[in-house]
């Protein structure tokens, strides 16, 4: 359970946590199950928190300092994000939907299992991520970088991922359905056993990139000739 102390200062907005952790740069939030639904933690360093199971719902934590904290099994529904340090997070079985994570930066974050729909990610940085069972349906992923991530049966039904580095990505079993993945990337990425069914592809590239005939394109798809590119790019 949750440090009461810890709770409360939480709870208190950014200018408490701040005063407080000035005076105790190296103690590790302890919020695990707390209640922390609408605060306001937006530029907070709250690094490598204990925020097992806690109901995020709602909370404004943009910009904030997250780095290595362990959020699994938290419901972060409607919360914001946008702009924070999430690298190495832990988010494995938490509920993440109508989630602003614009500009976020989740390298190497663990979100095994998470349902992450209908959130806005674009230029999410995911780079090296574990997004293995997750579910990121109907979710804005506009130029996000999911670069070597493991994609492992991964649902991306009709998300809008124009734009993304998908690249030397393992997506063994992911699911684009109706995806919208537009000038893509897809270099030496492993799609052996991904779905694209309805998926848009156009102008993607898949040089050096892994298919077999465990692979469904969309009808009439060529991953060898994905269309020319526009005349100014």
């Amino acid at each position: 359970m949750a440090n009461q102390e810890h709770v409360k200062l939480a709870s208190s907005g950014p200018d408490a946590l701040d005063s407080w952790r000035e005076n105790n740069p190296d103690v590790k939030l302890d919020l695990e199950e707390a209640n922390l639904s609408g605060v306001n933690l937006a530029g907070t360093k709250i690094h490598e928190a204990n925020l097992k199971g806690a109901n995020l719902t709602k909370a404004r934590l943009s910009k904030a300092n997250l780095a290595g904290s362990d959020l699994t099994g938290a419901d972060l529904s409607e919360a914001d994000f946008g702009q924070a340090g999430m690298a190495g997070v832990d988010l494995s079985g938490a509920t993440v939907n109508n989630v602003n994570f614009f500009w976020t930066d989740m390298k190497g974050a663990s979100m095994k299992g998470a349902e992450v729909k209908s959130c806005r990610m674009n230029r999410v940085n995911l780079i090296g991520a574990d997004l293995t069972n997750a579910d990121f349906s109907q979710s804005n992923m506009i130029e996000a970088d999911l670069r070597n991530t493991n994609m492992t049966n991964t649902r991306f039904h009709s998300s809008m991922m124009n734009g993304a580095d998908l690249s030397r990505a393992n997506m063994v079993g992911a699911d684009f359905h109706l995806a919208m993945i537009r000038d893509s990337m897809w270099i030496a990425t492993d799609v052996r056993g991904a779905s694209f069914t309805q998926a848009s592809l156009h102008r993607s590239d898949f040089n050096l990139a892994k298919w077999d005939n465990t692979t469904t394109f969309p009808d009439n798809f060529d991953p060898e000739n994905t269309g020319p590119k526009d005349v100014n790019e």
